[in-house]
């Protein structure tokens, strides 16, 4: 009897044993099962009209800019706290950011623009009795202007210390008075001292000329020419996409049938002197374009030019470097809805899904959007994000949480 208990109590001992290291190895085996990488909600959210025409710029930041038509917000993604606002009344308003600047008009026709600075809030306004067809900003705080005159075209530069000067409150302006010519775009260098502007000529065939000039008359008194322009490139059958300053005086142009980047060198006691230093003919049509920092340019392909079947799939990422090389790629496999650049990435979307890519072209993560989407930019890092809706905008982190095997299917990574 005693035996016949000693063999049960084995039989049991054995049995735990067993049932323990199962139990074990099932633990072990799940460890990071069950959970996933996927963007969560912060509590940071801010509601708008649907009809606010609201617009976001982040200089890689947690603050960020926020313009409606009441006004312009600074505001932090870590606290949902406003660092500074200014009140105006704008019916669209179009916000442009460069560096720690932003510059807010009206979409079209408009005859105010405000400029800001990230530290400062308001820096100045300038005002036209005209209405003002584009504007940009660059990373030091030069504003440039173009404005539409019964006859003929204004092409303006501004800045802080310019605004009461006794000349007026430009410290650039020409008039462009030939029929059929239209500034398209208008750049000014981060020193101050250049200034492109890009003419579409219809007069005879669509033919865009990139004028380069000083904005110091004393520099432009040694060209010659009244306007202080140094060089001139034509470029036939070609509408300008985009331009942007990059380091050491490159400028990036974007046109509708190519991409092409300029060195301005200066000389000693002559005009400067530019040069084509890289270019690439198009395939495609380019649906985006943006620019980071001084340092790279991000650009996606849309649909193939007619006769290029071996052109690349619509929405192809490039990205290249100020001298454009090439440095990574990215396939989005549809046509892009949406591309905005921060912290070395590169975020791109189409419709509601959004892909992250560092600049080398490594996939960081892929995240679907629950609702329709007006923007989406980085702020601190690439897992903090901020998500535009229809009615808000919300912070959004990145993080480890445990799902369910329904959830797993929603989710980026395992």
């Amino acid at each position: 009897m005693k035996s016949k208990m000693k063999t049960k109590t084995k039989i049991l001992i054995c049995a735990s044993i067993v049932a323990i290291v199962i139990i074990i190895q099932l633990i072990t085996s799940n460890v990071g099962q069950g959970t996933a990488m996927r963007f969560e909600q912060t509590g940071v959210f801010f509601p708008y009209n649907f009809d606010a025409s609201p617009s976001f710029y982040s200089n890689s930041s947690e603050f960020f800019f926020f313009a409606t038509r009441d006004g312009v917000a600074y505001r932090t993604a870590n606290r949902d706290r406003v660092e500074w606002n200014h009140a105006y009344s704008l019916n669209r308003p179009v916000m442009v950011g460069r560096g720690d600047f932003a510059a807010v008009g009206e979409q079209s026709g408009g005859r105010r623009i405000y400029v800001f600075n990230a530290n400062e809030g308001y820096l100045f306004h300038v005002d036209f009795d005209v209405p003002v067809l584009t504007f940009s900003i660059n990373e030091t705080g030069f504003l440039a202007v173009v404005v539409q005159y019964n006859t003929g075209h204004g092409i303006y530069v501004f800045n802080q210390a310019s605004i009461g000067g006794i000349d007026g409150d430009w410290m650039y302006s020409r008039f462009e008075e030939a029929e059929l010519v239209y500034p398209t775009a208008i750049e000014v260098s981060a020193d101050g001292r250049y200034i492109i502007v890009a003419l579409l000529d219809l007069r005879v065939r669509p033919t865009t000329t990139l004028q380069f000039g000083y904005i110091n008359s004393n520099d432009g008194f040694i060209t010659g020419h009244i306007q202080g322009l140094f060089s001139e490139e034509r470029l036939d059958r070609q509408l300008v996409y985009a331009m942007q300053f990059m380091s050491g005086n490159r400028l990036v142009v974007a046109t509708t049938s190519q991409l092409v980047i300029y060195q301005i060198s200066p000389r000693n006691h002559a005009p400067s002197v530019q040069e084509e230093i890289w270019s690439e003919a198009l395939e495609n049509s380019l649906t985006h374009i943006e620019f980071y920092g001084n340092s790279h340019f991000v650009y996606v392909l849309g649909d193939r030019n007619i006769g290029m079947s071996d052109a690349p799939p619509p929405g192809t990422v490039n990205i290249r470097n100020a001298a454009g090389a090439r440095i990574g790629t990215f396939a989005l496999g549809r046509r892009a809805t949406h591309l905005s650049v921060g912290h070395g990435a590169v975020l791109v979307g189409a419709d509601r899904n959004f892909h992250a890519v560092n600049f080398n072209g490594t996939h960081l993560w892929e995240h679907n959007s629950l609702f329709d989407t007006r923007a989406m930019l980085f702020l601190d890092n690439t897992d903090i994000i901020l998500i535009a809706g229809m009615n808000r905008a919300e912070v959004q982190e990145r993080r480890r949480v445990r799902v369910s095997d329904f959830e797993n299917v929603w989710d980026d990574e395992d």
